[in-house]
């Protein structure tokens, strides 16, 4: 048995429901009664064990058989990717890699696992086993708050991270949740560090769930959240350097850029568009339909746009003066 995310389920025709937006990747998960205590994650040993349940989307359970089948219909809905998602178990990555085999007899889509790995050679196993790309999640963007949400040693899955990716360019990721405890700039500088090694980052609103130890705390706010998207986009693009951006208690005061340049470094709108592996659209995956969209499922409208650009902006100007002519060099 697999666990299949609700909208894949529907692209695949193992499910009927009506999606606003298709997810271009098919969502798929592995295991229940996971072995870490993440605090915001409703498959966690902390939590009231909700095994359908994976941020706010559900996953229904599918045979393997069901899944293999499902694929030729999914491809042509539009999937173009899959991410398969494991919890940590006492099986490790094995069970991980037969599923991945299954997987590669039905589809030739190119696979990512996100998976609780230990040391590099578990890496290499699913690599060798037909995973275009390996996900090693951090969540949490420092010690502290890894310790508080996660439990157990930032440094060392940092450590882990670094050392897949340097052996694997280009095939190795992460998550960062923001929200949980962190800075504008600590999550900055971690992304920035992440980037500059060749580490896809895939960014997450912290959500609230019920049956979570931290079903009370509130979500990031949507200014601070459009802020630090901006900034790490522009980041990774090579826009902007991290010593252009200036920081009060944490908080980004400028961007080293005057309004117009700012406005036109962020013109189409794919700074606010879900980010992470190529095709990863994880539609309301940190929203509800209707409510504030942390990460667009899709390309933005030109009054959605336009909107999430006035909120940088309006942020920035209350924030500190801008500053003229800081682009880096080459944009």
């Amino acid at each position: 048995m697999i666990r299949i995310s609700a909208g894949t389920a529907a692209c695949m025709g193992l499910k009927e429901i009506r999606a606003q937006v298709k997810p271009t990747t098919a969502y798929l998960l592995w295991g229940e009664h996971c072995l870490m205590g993440c605090t915001f994650c409703p498959q966690s040993r902390e939590s009231l064990r909700l095994p359908d349940r994976l941020g706010r989307v559900n996953w229904p359970p599918f045979s393997l058989a069901e899944l293999s089948r499902g694929f030729q219909k999914g491809e042509a809905g539009g999937l173009k990717r899959v991410c398969l998602q494991g919890v940590r178990g006492r099986e490790g990555t094995a069970p991980l890699l037969e599923i991945l085999g299954r997987i590669r007899e039905a589809t030739d889509l190119p696979v990512c696992v996100s998976a609780w790995i230990d040391h590099g050679d578990e890496a290499a196993r699913l690599l060798e086993g037909g995973a275009e790309r390996v996900s090693i999640a951090l969540d949490a963007a420092t010690p502290r708050v890894y310790r508080q949400v996660k439990g157990g040693s930032f440094r060392e899955r940092h450590a882990l991270l670094l050392e897949c990716a340097r052996r694997w360019p280009g095939r190795v990721g992460t998550h960062i949740i923001l929200g949980l405890g962190e800075t504008e700039e600590e999550a900055l500088c971690l992304m920035d560090s992440l980037y500059r090694e060749g580490v896809t980052v895939a960014l997450f609103a912290f959500t609230p769930l019920k049956g979570t130890p931290l079903a009370g705390k509130e979500p990031p706010e949507p200014p601070s959240y459009r802020r630090v998207q901006a900034a790490s986009y522009l980041l990774q693009e090579g826009r902007l350097a991290l010593s252009r951006l200036t920081f009060r208690q944490g908080r980004i005061l400028s961007f080293g850029l005057s309004p117009g340049e700012l406005r036109e470094a962020l013109a189409g709108g794919k700074a606010f568009e879900t980010r992470g592996c190529p095709h990863c659209n994880r539609p309301f995956y940190n929203e509800r339909p209707g409510g504030f969209l942390y990460n667009y499922p899709r390309p933005l409208t030109e009054a959605e746009e336009r909107e999430a650009v006035d909120l940088v902006l309006k942020a920035a100007e209350e924030g500190g003066a801008f500053h003229e002519g800081n682009l880096a060099p080459g944009t």
